[in-house]
């Protein structure tokens, strides 16, 4: 458990991608040096051009300008890093750093600056063990070196300016919750689920009589990742029913209980097993936790209209997008608790909440803090109508009983006639989409 968390840290950190490209400039910067002081230069005039073969003086002049350079480059970086940082954590959410500073592009760009620069500096003094004259690899692999940082460089600046713009954050987040449904579903597809309880129709009834077990976890966090193909493999070896007793995002404390299991077989297995496959952290992804995206939209669309911003618009976006993924989790049945194996044999049971309080969380902060524009709560009912429409009868009812709630929070002193009867017309859109057209108008 310990192991895999740490390893995990490290990937995610973010000075993996330069370390990693910082150990590879240093190689390459050997093998280079390496390399020119085995060729014999003289014989190469015969087959090379003359400007691909520079002196001593003209290599060290032009690692020296590249190394200051790259080193002013790198600076830019980081100042854009910071100023993009801090326009996430006054105008967006906190919470919303980790989506910038988990770009790919981002530890890349300043894997290559960093790594590039460690090549310059360690080439210019290797180069002197030698009394060698005249280079050839040296100076075409700076060269080159220093064309890919100008164009990484011109890309990053584009990069930051394209991030910087809210639009694209929240798509962003969305684009990732959307993919941790996808991946939900894609793994879901390789077990076989059932919603229904298989309790009342076990035939053997010797799991009843046997001892619950329970299993703690041995350090305090949120809980970020269930590996479930794995787990159920080795429940199905062990011959265990296990029940998790908490759910992805759920903070937990040394000594909480993290699942519960049944054994028939009296036979010695390691209960480790099943802890490394579960990861805990000291701060809540969106790996497996769809909610964290779903909060991160929530504070977006929380800072937009809030008096100090005034920016309903950008709130409405947010709610746009919370409708579409809440419409995708209605779709992908995630109400499945119950994972058997191949044999039929009941193995997993996890703790998954309803969709109602999904729903709950989404917008309740946002229809308290937005019931006096009109705006916003009319975009409330548009995402109610887009979750509503590819949605079960039951996931329909609870969508009208939802808007209703939200009716009684309205803030009526605050509406004029045409605010009542555009948030009627879109109730009665709402009611039709969720099957409800024989109720009056809330409003």
């Amino acid at each position: 458990m310990y192991l895999k968390n740490s390893l995990h840290r490290i990937h995610q950190s973010f000075w993996y991608l330069p370390a990693f490209y910082s150990f590879i400039a240093t190689i390459l910067a050997y093998v280079s040096v390496e390399i020119d002081f085995w060729m014999d230069l003289e014989d190469l005039h015969m087959h090379f051009p003359y400007f691909m073969i520079t002196d001593r003086n003209t290599t060290q002049l032009v690692l020296g300008a590249l190394a200051t350079s790259i080193l002013t480059m790198t600076a830019i970086t980081f100042s854009s890093i910071m100023v993009l940082l801090s326009t996430y954590l006054s105008q967006y959410s906190p919470r919303t750093l980790d989506n910038f500073l988990s770009d790919i592009v981002t530890r890349r760009v300043l894997g290559i600056f960093i790594g590039s620069f460690l090549y310059f500096v360690l080439v210019l003094v290797w180069m002197n063990i030698s009394g060698q004259r005249s280079f050839l690899v040296i100076p075409s692999l700076t060269v080159s070196l220093s064309a890919i940082c100008i164009g990484f460089f011109v890309y990053f600046i584009h990069h930051v300016g394209t991030w910087i713009q809210v639009n694209n954050l929240i798509q962003d987040i969305a684009d990732n919750c959307l993919s941790i449904l996808t991946s939900h579903r894609v793994d879901r597809s390789n077990l076989d689920t059932s919603a229904a309880s298989p309790w009342a129709s076990w035939e053997n009834e010797e799991y009843q009589l046997k001892e619950c077990r329970k299993v703690a976890s041995k350090m305090s966090g949120y809980l970020q990742y269930i590996d479930l193909d794995r787990i159920l493999q080795l429940a199905t070896r062990d011959d265990l029913i296990i029940q998790f007793e908490k759910n992805i995002g759920n903070y937990v404390d040394e000594g909480t209980v993290l699942f519960s299991y049944w054994s028939l077989d009296d036979h010695a297995f390691e209960i480790d097993d099943y802890l490394q496959n579960i990861r805990v952290g000291t701060q809540r992804t969106t790996e497996q936790d769809i909610e964290y995206g779903i909060q991160k939209l929530t504070e977006i669309a929380l800072r937009a209209i809030s008096p100090a911003v005034n920016d309903p618009y950008t709130a409405i976006t947010c709610i746009q997008r919370l409708g579409k993924i809440l419409s995708r989790l209605a779709q992908t049945s995630l109400e499945e608790p119950y994972i058997y194996d191949r044999d039929k044999n009941l193995r997993i049971i996890l703790n998954t909440g309803v969709f109602s309080q999904v729903l709950y969380k989404s917008f309740y902060q946002i229809r308290h803090y937005g019931k006096q524009d009109v705006s916003v709560i009319g975009a409330i009912f548009e995402a109610l109508m887009l979750i509503a429409e590819k949605s079960t009868p039951s996931i329909k009812d609870e969508v009208w009983k939802f808007a209703k709630a939200i009716v009684e929070g309205i803030d009526r002193t605050a509406l004029i006639h045409l605010d009542f009867q555009y948030l009627n017309d879109k109730l009665d859109e709402l009611a039709r989409f969720t099957g409800h057209q024989k109720e009056k108008p809330l409003l």
